[in-house]
C-alpha cells in the first residue's frame, strides 16, 4: 500500500515554540480586552499593551503587526464565535436570531469592535469571511440558497439594529423587552413573502 504524502511532524521544539506563540498572543489580546472594557478601544496602544503587561513595546510587536492587526483578531474571532452561537441555536428563525441578540447583549465590547461601534474602524473587507459566515447561518435557517436574498439582510440588520441602538444608549431596554421586539420582527419577517430582488413595486 502506497503511503499518502503528509508534513514532517514538528520537532519538540517547534511545539514548544508555537505554544509560547499562543501564549504570548492569548496575553496580549487578554490586556487589550482589559483595556477596552475600562477605558475604550481608543485607549488600546501597542504602548499601552506594553505597559501593561510589562514587557517592552518591542515584545507586542512580535506577534502583532501593530494595532489595527489586533483589532483585525478579536472581529474575526467575535464574528466565528457569533456564527457558531447562532448556528447551535437549534434550528428555527427565532432561537438563531434570539442567539445573535444574546451575543450582543453578553458580549458588548467585542460587539463593539465587531461593527465598528463608538469610533472603532477596522478594515471590512478584511473581514468579509468571517461576516458572510453569519450571513450563511441566516440563509440556512431561512431554507434560501440566495445570500442576496433580502430577508437575510431583513433579519441581520433587526438584530444588528436593536442590539446597536441599545449599545449605544438610545433603547435602553431590558433584555426581554429587546428579546419581544426582535421576536415580532421575526413573526413578521416569516408573515411576508419575500419581495424579487430588482423588482419594480
Amino acid at each position: 500500500m502506497a503511503t499518502s504524502a503528509h508534513q514532517p511532524e514538528r520537532s519538540r521544539a517547534q511545539q514548544r515554540r508555537d505554544r509560547e506563540r499562543a501564549e504570548a498572543r492569548a496575553t496580549i489580546l487578554a490586556a487589550a480586552r482589559e483595556l477596552a472594557r475600562t477605558e475604550g478601544w481608543d485607549a488600546v496602544s501597542m504602548r499601552r499593551l506594553a505597559d501593561r503587561i510589562g514587557y517592552s513595546a518591542n515584545f507586542a510587536y512580535r506577534y502583532f503587526k501593530g494595532r489595527d492587526d489586533i483589532l483585525l483578531a478579536f472581529v474575526r474571532d467575535g464574528f466565528a464565535r457569533l456564527a457558531d452561537a447562532m448556528d447551535t441555536a437549534g434550528g428555527s428563525l427565532e432561537s438563531t436570531a434570539a442567539a445573535y441578540l444574546d451575543f450582543a447583549l453578553d458580549e458588548p465590547d467585542l460587539y463593539q469592535v465587531m461593527y465598528g461601534l463608538g469610533g472603532v474602524r477596522v478594515p471590512a473587507a478584511a473581514t468579509e469571511d468571517e461576516g458572510a459566515a453569519v450571513g450563511a447561518v441566516i440563509a440556512r435557517t431561512l431554507g434560501v440558497s440566495d445570500p442576496y436574498d433580502d430577508r437575510i439582510a431583513r433579519l441581520w440588520a433587526t438584530a444588528h439594529g436593536l442590539a446597536a441602538l441599545h449599545a449605544i444608549g438610545k433603547l435602553p431596554a431590558e433584555r426581554a423587552h429587546l428579546h419581544a421586539l426582535l421576536s415580532a420582527s421575526v413573526a413578521d419577517l416569516t408573515r411576508t413573502a419575500p419581495h424579487p430582488q430588482g423588482a419594480e413595486s
